[in-house]
């Protein structure tokens, strides 16, 4: 299965994003479209969950894997 990041917008221009496992981008868009309750895991480890009301759906895009890169000075 592929990776895809689904980036949803709250209010006041805060974006969030999640990453899904799927076949496709039309099988995430389904997935996405289906859900009532959104959660979210913010970078405190908190849980975050929304109404499906209260947010929109932005974009569906391909999962890129971080670059993790070391510098030394010397």
């Amino acid at each position: 299965m592929k990776k895809f990041v689904i980036q949803y917008t709250l209010e006041k221009g805060l974006s969030v994003e999640r990453t899904i496992e799927a076949e496709s981008r039309e099988n995430v868009a389904a997935m996405a479209l289906s859900e009532q309750i959104v959660q979210f895991e913010d970078v405190f480890g908190e849980l975050n969950l929304f109404n499906k009301d209260d947010i929109k759906l932005v974009k569906i895009k391909d999962y890129i894997e971080p670059v993790n890169t070391s510098r030394r000075g010397g």
